[in-house]
């Protein structure tokens, strides 16, 4: 039997399940394969999506499995509206069905009853949770880039403009005007200090912040 140890992703990220089916007997199944081995997890259930929605609107769950036909609709179209809400978006949210998989979105998680397991269960939120480090840290990417664009755009003309300078204090010293050319390089260390102001502070403000 597969354990999920103390150091796996799961186990630091879920520690609250919510279980949504309206059959008594798959409810208790479901809580059964996720609280095995997990004395501390925390476990709600809810019997429709009307109770599910009471229940998240005054509580959160990290770990969120739907039975996809429900008294009062689809667990599919449920996760999906899950999966729209900003407050839900550190949650995995999965369908737990009877139903043949592949008739379901591809893009919302789903596992069969027929062969639920602790297993299949804490591999699937294991997946879940490293996709999501991949997109972070393929956004996190993706703001040094935009930064460094931006900053590029934004520091041509100043560079532009110091190396006027530079040449223009060459050729004064070139024509022996010692006092312009000391001005010009006064000039041009302040556009340098002004410069770097710049970039630190840009830096600081889009700099990704640390993950929790």
């Amino acid at each position: 039997m597969h354990s999920v140890t103390q150091g796996d992703n799961g186990e630091k990220a879920v520690s609250t399940c919510l279980v949504i089916d309206d059959d008594t007997f798959d409810r208790h199944m479901i809580k059964r394969c996720v609280g095995r081995e997990r004395p501390d997890m925390r476990l709600y259930e809810c019997s429709t999506l009307s109770e599910a929605r009471n229940f998240l609107e005054q509580a959160s769950a990290d770990l969120i499995l739907i039975d996809n036909r429900l008294p009062d609709g689809l667990g599919a179209d449920y996760a999906q509206e899950l999966r729209n809400d900003s407050r839900m978006a550190d949650a995995v949210i999965c369908v737990v069905t009877g139903d043949d998989l592949r008739s379901l979105d591809s893009d919302i998680a789903a596992l069969s009853k027929d062969r639920l397991s602790t297993r299949t269960i804490w591999d699937m939120v294991s997946g879940f949770l490293a996709e999501r480090e991949i997109l972070r840290s393929s956004e996190k990417a993706q703001l040094v880039a935009e930064f460094g664009d931006q900053m590029g755009e934004n520091l041509a003309p100043g560079m532009a403009r110091m190396l006027r300078t530079l040449r223009m204090s060459r050729a004064r010293v070139a024509r022996r005007d010692p006092q312009k050319a000391i001005d010009e390089l006064d000039k041009l260390e302040e556009m340098l200090i002004a410069m770097s102001e710049v970039v630190c502070g840009g830096v600081q403000q889009r700099r990704p912040t640390p993950e929790a």
